[in-house]
């Protein structure tokens, strides 16, 4: 989710200031790009003010609607680490922050509303875990044979788990390695190595680590397979797949034992008042992975070339979210940076109809200058792929590279492009695989491997589909019932202009504020006569502070006039994202005109609206420069402002 402020980029060098500068110059001047920017963070451990930065994480942002390619980026390994940019045309993005290989969860962001020239800057991503410790200022002096970290769960089912060691329990720094396995399990009498196992135990292979080998090592499960009951306390247990062979984790100390580490070694066996190095990803944030990469292991045996590929699996979620594909190009093809995939969803299988929209995925990954290796990738926001729960469906990926974007291209020794689309994608590394599903090769050949692929789904379809809100109106007397001056702020550059609130005499237990000009209308026995009309041109103002530069909002509420619209004749509701409300001329102010109706409330709903800083302003204004005319006058009533939600729904009524 986003972090508001903190833990901005701090560029160090020359070098690395003056590459920032022009990442975040450039469109400043060209309004039709937008930047996004920020940093993958996580505490240290639970209260710590310490970050880590996460790094290596993939960020795909796609426009909602068919049409436009994703942008991707990988955040830095190197100062800012953890830093992530991607910049593209105007409009409504979801973002999907995730690393199939690491121990985080896919991390999504619905509704995110950019505007022509905008720079968000310090868009921060904070994964959610239900355990989290990431010290390493201590660690097990004494290798063990078996460790076990308790927690208490949160989420329904565990995804994910990451850990880090000192030392191997080879030969450290050295180039052995030996393979870990992972598993979980539920609360019982006894000590935690008595413990039921829920779900299967996961492979870490291949783990060496100790001295500058301090890698994070982890592994994945499908949504369900490790299932957990919220408010239950449950144990991770990391030990070598080789009976009796040891390693060192870090750790921490920590007198709080409502999670807290059992140690199994020749001497201190037993609980140890301290928290390992170690990450618990579960089901608890909305989002679904029904087909994960359980082995963490990439870039194994290759599926082989073709224009376009499919999988099969069993849908969980309401909705899809995001899809990744481990894939690679080579010999003259450019690199997988350049290179596109469409993406659908077929209802039962490779043949059958496409469901919802295609998206239009982008590559991902290394380059050597003859070769490129990676991932395809591309978010879908809550509704564009719909999907039940329990049915099968194909994820298709197909090239959509052509003799534009293909002929021509000469690698880096010498070899010209043979113009042929295509991709070759990864199978899933063994022992790993999707046995409710198959792979199709050209879309309709059957092959006895799975592919490498994350899907993430929306467990819940959204409320309001691509508009969520927050059910809080940010504004003071927005249904206009108590009246002046408990929140509204006159203002007038024409000093006839009067407001008042009153109650409608069609709906009595209604009021509303009216805007309309001093002696414009005379009151004679129980209606009105016209005459002596003045010149109008003002209303009221109210600032709304306490909000956020990275998050949008929605202004809504209704407007009656006496008269439409016309030259004469004009009523506004605008808004100013400055939050200033000491001039009512200021270039600031972006002024909606309406309405086409008089003498009818007329529904507003304004774009998602971005403050510059904390604050905004919401203007309601009348103006006439007749004075000949009947009384013009205009109504003002039921105004919100609510936050446009970003997170994904955590309910089937959220």
């Amino acid at each position: 989710m986003p972090d508001a402020e903190s833990h901005r980029p701090r560029a160090r060098g020359r070098w690395l200031s003056l590459l920032l500068a022009g990442f975040f110059a450039a469109p400043l001047t060209l309004p039709s790009q937008v930047v996004i920017s920020g940093r993958v963070l996580a505490p240290r451990f639970a209260g710590a003010s310490e970050m880590m930065p996460l790094a290596t994480i993939l960020c795909f942002a796609s426009l909602n609607g068919s049409g436009s390619e994703a942008c991707s980026f990988r955040t830095w390994e190197t100062e800012p680490a953890g830093w992530y940019r991607v910049s593209g045309s105007a409009g409504n993005y979801t973002l999907a922050f995730t690393q199939p290989a690491h121990f985080v969860r896919p991390v999504v962001l619905n509704n995110f509303f950019t505007r022509d020239g905008e720079v968000v800057d310090g868009l921060n991503i904070m994964p959610q875990f239900d355990f989290a410790c990431f010290s390493e200022r201590e660690w097990d002096s004494k290798g063990a044979t078996d460790y076990f970290q308790t927690f208490v769960a949160r989420g329904k089912s565990v995804t994910h788990v990451g850990f880090r060691l000192a030392h191997d329990g080879v030969d450290g720094f050295g180039p052995g390695k030996q393979n870990l396995l992972v598993s979980i399990h539920r609360r019982a009498a006894g000590t935690p190595d008595t413990w039921p196992q829920i779900g299967p135990t996961a492979p870490v292979l291949d783990v060496d680590s100790g001295g500058g080998k301090n890698y994070v090592w982890s592994a994945g499960w499908n949504s369900g397979e490790a299932p957990l009951q919220p408010g239950e306390t449950y144990a991770v247990h990391l030990r070598a797949e080789t009976a009796g062979k040891t390693f060192q984790p870090f750790w921490r100390t920590d007198d709080d034992l409502t999670a807290d580490c059992y140690r199994i070694g020749t001497t201190n066996t037993g609980f140890q008042k301290r928290d390992l190095w170690l990450a618990v990803g579960t089901d608890r944030d909305g989002l679904l992975v029904p087909y994960n990469k359980r082995v963490h292991k990439s870039f194994g045996a290759f599926a082989g070339f073709a224009s376009k590929w499919s999988q099969t699996y069993v849908a969980q979620g309401r909705s899809l979210a995001s899809a990744l594909l481990y894939a690679a190009v080579g010999g003259a093809q450019p690199p997988l940076s350049r290179q596109r995939c469409a993406v659908r969803v077929r209802r039962g299988g490779p043949g059958g109809a496409v469901v919802g929209l295609e998206k239009t995925a982008i590559g991902n990954g290394n380059y050597t200058g003859d070769a490129s290796w990676g991932v395809f990738g591309v978010a879908f926001a809550p509704g564009e792929a719909p999907l039940t729960p329990g049915e099968t469906y194909a994820i298709e990926f197909e090239s959509i590279e052509n003799h534009e974007t293909l002929h021509g291209f000469v690698n880096i020794k010498g070899q010209v492009s043979d113009a042929r689309p295509g991709f070759n994608p990864y199978r899933k590394f063994a022992p790993d695989d999707y046995p409710r599903g198959k792979a199709f090769k050209s879309g309709q050949d059957e092959v006895d491997f799975d592919l490498d692929l994350q899907i993430t789904e929306y467990e819940f379809a959204a409320r309001d589909g691509l508009f969520a809100f927050d059910d809080e109106n940010l504004i003071r007397n927005g249904d206009m019932e108590t009246g002046e001056p408990a929140a509204w702020k006159k203002f007038a550059t024409d000093p006839a202009t009067a407001c008042a609130w009153l109650a409608d005499q069609a709906e009595t237990t209604n009021r509303f504020l009216r805007v309309t000009g001093g002696g414009a209308q005379e009151k004679v026995g129980n209606g009105w006569r016209f005459g002596g009309a003045k010149t109008v041109d003002g209303g009221c103002v109210q600032r709304v502070a306490g909000l956020s530069r990275l998050e949008t909002y929605r202004l809504t509420g209704r407007l009656r006039a006496s008269w439409s619209l016309d030259r004469e004749h004009q009523s506004f509701i605008g808004h100013d994202p400055t939050g200033q409300e000491a001039d009512a001329k200021a270039a600031t102010i972006v002024w909606t005109p309406l309405p086409a109706l008089h003498g009818v409330f007329v529904p507003y709903a304004s774009d998602p609206i971005r403050p510059a800083t904390n604050a905004l302003s919401i203007w309601l204004r009348a103006r006439t420069t007749s004075t000949t005319d009947a009384p013009f006058h205009v109504d003002f009533d039921d105004f919100s402002l609510r936050r446009v939600r970003t997170r994904t729904p955590l309910s089937s009524s959220d």
